[in-house]
């Protein structure tokens, strides 16, 4: 009997030293991963609260709701990427779109293209040419003090001026009863890719093996002006943007006058967050020249010369709504910035505050400020 009460004892001693074993090898576990801890914890008995405490906790608070705000606002914009690379685009044509004014009768005026590829053809016969009014209603006079304005603010940001556009020119209103006394050249005809040179001259053009001449002869002297205004000029497939020249006007009382626009297109696509597929818009820079012809003194026609070329650099424009996961990341940075940037100056504070006191007796009177907080 004492032996088979024996037995059972030595396998449950045998087992509370292994369980001792088991929890004494868990204890040293959690004691090592306890001094791998970096947010250690103080009793809640030993914490002290101060109203300097309070304060500095306050003026976080309130920031930390102000840059939280700030960044919301900011993720709900819009953001604009560019990119630029050679232009790759094999289609070997582009639209020309035009909407102008110029100050003679329809019957007056000759329109002509001519590139470099040796293509010489009359424009009219793919541009509308209808008699108008040059001067302008106070509806459209605002219009065009409009355009010239954005085309200003083009000038000095570069963000969605290369996406969103004006609407077109709207109708007079109340509407003119003086004669008809312009022509509106208006239309879109397909061009090459290619520099070319687009002008308006008095009189018709004939078109021939070698280019084409102009019939000026038949135009009286008095009948010509060039004065003009541009409601829209562009290279676009969407002709409902923004671009450099859109609200231009020149006006001129010499007849003998050369207005030149040389222009820098650059092969542009715009991708915004309604369109599926990119947009070849193709804007482009201008520089403005116009010159009195004397008689006798400087030779060349009269006439509005638009010259342009191509560069070899394409640039893409896109929109894009923001990063979702960007977004709480930089309030994470915000958030805990804030709270390590105040803990800092709050122990710099206290520092001050316990040297102010020990270092002078009496305190002065702005140490009594400090031992309120």
């Amino acid at each position: 009997a004492p032996r088979t009460g024996t037995q059972p004892q030595r396998a449950f001693t045998q087992n509370t030293v292994a369980t001792m074993r088991r929890l004494s090898r868990r204890e040293k576990l959690n004691e090592q991963l306890k001094s791998l801890d970096a947010f250690p914890k103080v009793e809640p008995e030993i914490q002290q609260r101060s109203s300097s405490g309070a304060v500095v906790t306050v003026i976080m608070g309130i920031l930390i709701s102000m840059l939280v705000v700030s960044e919301f606002l900011f993720y709900l914009t819009v953001d604009t990427k560019y990119e630029y690379a050679v232009d790759t685009d094999m289609r070997k044509d582009m639209n020309l779109s035009l909407d102008m004014t110029v100050a003679m009768h329809c019957q007056h005026l000759g329109v002509d293209y001519v590139d470099v590829a040796g293509q010489s053809s009359d424009a009219t016969l793919h541009l509308k040419m209808d008699p108008a009014h040059f001067a302008l209603a106070p509806n459209q006079q605002a219009w065009v003090k409009s355009a010239r304005l954005f085309s200003l603010w083009r000038k000095k940001e570069s963000s969605l001026s290369q996406i969103v556009g004006l609407a077109k020119m709207p109708p007079a209103d109340p509407p003119l009863d003086t004669p008809l006394d312009s022509c509106r050249i208006h239309g879109t005809m397909a061009t090459n890719k290619v520099a070319a040179n687009f002008h308006i001259t008095a009189g018709k053009s004939i078109h021939h093996a070698r280019g084409h001449s102009h019939l000026n002869v038949n135009v009286p002297p008095e009948a010509v002006n060039f004065s003009h205004r541009i409601d829209h000029l562009s290279f676009s497939e969407n002709p409902h943007q923004a671009f450099a020249l859109d609200g231009d006007l020149k006006t001129s009382n010499n007849r003998r006058e050369l207005f030149q626009y040389f222009l820098k297109i650059v092969p542009t696509t715009t991708k915004s967050l309604k369109q599926t597929q990119p947009v070849r818009s193709n804007h482009y820079s201008v520089t403005e020249r116009r010159q009195p012809l004397d008689q006798g003194v400087v030779r060349g026609m009269p006439g509005i010369f638009f010259k342009y070329e191509l560069t070899a650099i394409a640039v893409h424009i896109r929109q894009e709504r923001r990063s979702l996961v960007h977004f709480l990341l930089r309030l994470c940075g915000i958030i805990g910035g804030v709270f390590v940037t105040s803990g800092t100056h709050l122990s710099i504070l206290n520092g001050v505050k316990s040297d102010a006191m020990n270092h002078f007796d009496p305190p002065p009177p702005c140490f009594f400020f400090l031992s309120s907080l």
